[in-house]
């Protein structure tokens, strides 16, 4: 058995991509990423998702500016798909057919973000493996869709990926080693030095901060990458907010918690 193939060299070589040409996707392209990511596997086969495909150049600025920060590379993607749980299409059909919805708890919210993401992954997978570049952005989690796209009771923000023809070829990020992520049969605590040992990949990217930014690190209290990443990137207040977003979308879609 060969285990190189072109897809697999293609998630070995999965990069974020930010800086796009601008150059749209042709119509048969496009089609055949969201097919495949109907392909993708569903609980059920019941597909609990959507996938909002927004291309329209003011749209795209209308959903960076939601996605706040800098997030400028939405609006510059040739193509955003967004991924959403999507309840409301299966309770129209229950209630066409005199059955009875209850897939508005937390199960089926969960189950129909797992769909959402599988397919959007599915998206990702199929454009890296032609050339196209990828970025997810996480931010959209916390996306007032409603307003933003019109979308009805029971359906939630799952997912956000920006595609285009690069116009950058980043470095591969640094992973954590295998032993640092997988588990065989149970859990297993690491010790203090153990972590140390598994996140060194973590810590060794103080180095990559140029001098003169790990000088301004130093001077607000910040003295490793641990630091940076919780007191300065995802610090309390960006979470909490973040969440605070999350729930009210999840309990304006009307889910169950």
């Amino acid at each position: 058995m060969s285990l190189k193939n072109a897809v697999i060299d293609s998630l070995l070589n999965h990069r974020s991509v930010r800086r796009f040409k601008d150059e749209p996707i042709e119509p048969e392209v496009l089609e055949m990423l969201l097919k495949s990511g109907l392909r993708a596997a569903s609980a059920g086969n019941l597909q609990s998702y959507s996938l909002i495909v927004v291309d329209d150049r003011e749209k795209k600025e209308e959903l960076s500016r939601a996605c706040g920060g800098h997030q400028d590379f939405i609006a510059d993607a040739a193509v955003n798909i967004a991924a959403v749980v999507d309840q409301f299409r299966f309770k129209k059909w229950v209630e066409l057919n005199k059955g009875h919805f209850h897939a508005d708890y937390a199960i089926t919210l969960f189950i129909g973000f797992w769909d959402a993401i599988i397919a959007l992954h599915n998206i990702v997978v199929a454009a890296e493996s032609i050339g196209l570049g990828t970025c997810y952005v996480g931010n959209f989690l916390s996306v007032d869709i409603q307003s933003l796209f019109g979308t009805p009771d029971y359906v939630a923000p799952a997912g956000l990926v920006s595609i285009g023809y690069p116009d950058e070829e980043p470095e591969l990020r640094p992973r954590l080693p295998l032993e640092a992520v997988v588990h065989r049969n149970s859990y297993r605590v690491y010790s203090d030095e153990e972590i140390r040992s598994l996140y060194r990949v973590m810590d060794d990217r103080w180095k990559s901060f140029s001098e003169e930014g790990r000088k301004r690190f130093v001077e607000s209290g910040v003295l490793n990458v641990a630091q940076y990443v919780t007191l300065m990137h995802y610090t309390e207040e960006f979470i909490r907010s973040e969440s605070e977003k999350l729930l009210q979308n999840i309990k304006k879609a009307k889910f169950k918690l």
